[in-house]
């Protein structure tokens, strides 16, 4: 059973963290600690698979924790949370350590990022690293698939591509949706490709032109 270190100084919040992670009980097992002396404690006497930690906390901070874990459990993944990251310090963490996730968050969110970060992702269909997202993407149109694209750019910047019956019926990328997130998706290169089983509900379509005219401006633009 794959073991989760979860570290926060809100113990309401803490509780709240693992109560409803508990449902996920079958994949994964959390330990909840309120600091990082308690962490550090626990990553010395039990095994873990991956750290969620906050940044701002009083002793052993979050930074102070993830420099520690870096050090001596190098390959161990971690997701960083908190509530007063500015744009420069989720850029430097994402980069050095995976994930970041800003508080407000919603624990589905959280937990979707655990799974993936466990290598145990929900509704993935498949992987492809190191593509042209337009090329891949004509696959996607042959094929007729249903599915939702991750495109993640190699600085670590994320869009959605969503697809019904091989049409491409929104994008989005950053603050961009639509037209726009797909034409900036498509001039990506070497690209690490998700591609999952879309969620229940249906996306109403938001673009209009079709695959190949999109590729043909973004290859222009």
């Amino acid at each position: 059973m794959e073991r989760v270190l979860i570290v926060d100084d809100d113990e309401q919040l803490l509780l709240i963290l693992t109560e409803i992670l508990g449902k996920y009980k079958n994949k994964f097992e959390t330990v909840p600690v309120k600091n990082g002396f308690d962490a550090i404690r626990a990553l010395q006497e039990q095994k873990f698979s991956l750290l969620v930690t906050d940044i701002y906390m009083p002793g052993i901070n979050g930074i102070v924790l993830l420099s520690y874990v870096s050090k001596n459990f190098p390959n161990m993944p971690c997701i960083v949370m908190t509530g007063h990251g500015t744009p420069e310090l989720k850029e430097r963490l994402e980069k050095k350590y995976a994930h970041f996730i800003q508080k407000p968050f919603s624990v589905t969110e959280l937990a979707d990022l655990i799974l993936e970060s466990l290598g145990q992702e929900q509704n993935l269909l498949g992987t492809m690293s190191g593509v042209s997202v337009s090329g891949f993407l004509k696959l996607v149109e042959s094929e007729s698939m249903t599915c939702i694209c991750e495109v993640q750019s190699e600085d670590g910047k994320r869009g959605y591509l969503v697809f019904d019956g091989g049409t491409l019926y929104n994008a989005f990328y950053g603050k961009l949706k639509g037209k726009e997130a797909a034409i900036n998706l498509f001039k990506l290169d070497k690209a690490k490709i998700k591609f999952r089983h879309p969620p229940k509900k249906k996306f109403p379509r938001q673009i209009k032109s079709s695959l190949s005219s999109l590729i043909k401006e973004a290859a222009a633009a």
